[in-house]
């Protein structure tokens, strides 16, 4: 009797651990398509902007194109076949298909002038800033560790050292933001020269002043950081 509870306990914490390896791969799998979703954004937009701006953002989308690839190569070692057609979480599903529709719009915009093309970076500020929450809910969730045992099995692998892997992904989306605000110092700096405005020069001394709200809202979700902006 004894053996057969004994059994019964180690089937349950064998399915329930497996059921949430599952879910923790599936997050990934949703992530992979946030990435994919990203580059193709950041492709298009780069194919509209003239250079130096253009390899900038084309520099952008190859990392999201490296995360993706990253996420792959996790996913390759677990089994994805019990998740196979399952949809990804509310909020990651919107995300994805709100990053897609803006990059249709993008690339439906023949005439892309200085102001579109701020009001277009600030909503790419708006999804690095998504981005950016949505692994570190992730990464600060238990999920992590579901993963990361299942590549113990294969090579040595705590879960701290699984979590770096979406730290720097957190601080990839960071250095996105940064480098999107200097894009949009760069553009509106250049159009500022042309009708003789301020120096920007000062206004550059705060780089968060050249962020302003988008009139495009392509994200219906408003980033943390946005909301605590006064």
């Amino acid at each position: 009797m004894l053996i057969k509870i004994h059994y019964t306990v180690v089937f349950w914490k064998r399915a329930d651990m497996n059921e949430k390896l599952q879910e923790s791969a599936q997050y990934l799998r949703c992530f992979n398509n946030l990435e994919m979703e990203s580059f193709r954004v950041y492709e298009a937009l780069s194919k509209k902007i003239n250079q130096p701006e253009s390899s900038f953002l084309m520099g952008l989308a190859y990392d999201s194109l490296k995360c993706s690839k990253i996420i792959q190569g996790i996913l390759s070692h677990v089994d994805l076949s019990e998740i196979e057609g399952a949809e990804c979480k509310k909020e990651i599903a919107e995300l994805a298909m709100e990053i897609s529709t803006l990059t249709k719009i993008v690339s439906t915009i023949n005439n892309l002038n200085p102001l579109i093309s701020c009001e277009i970076l600030s909503e790419l500020i708006n999804m690095e800033d998504l981005l950016n929450e949505t692994y570190t809910t992730y990464i600060q969730s238990s999920a992590t560790k579901f993963v990361a045992d299942e590549f113990s099995a294969l090579i040595p692998q705590s879960s701290n050292n699984f979590k770096r892997i979406f730290d720097s992904f957190v601080e990839e989306k960071e250095e996105h933001r940064r480098t999107l605000i200097e894009v949009i110092y760069s553009l509106e700096s250049k159009e500022a020269e042309k009708i003789r405005h301020v120096s920007p020069v000062v206004k550059y001394q705060n780089p968060d002043a050249w962020y302003h709200e988008s009139t495009i809202h392509a994200f219906t979700r408003i980033p943390v950081r946005a909301k605590a902006q006064p």
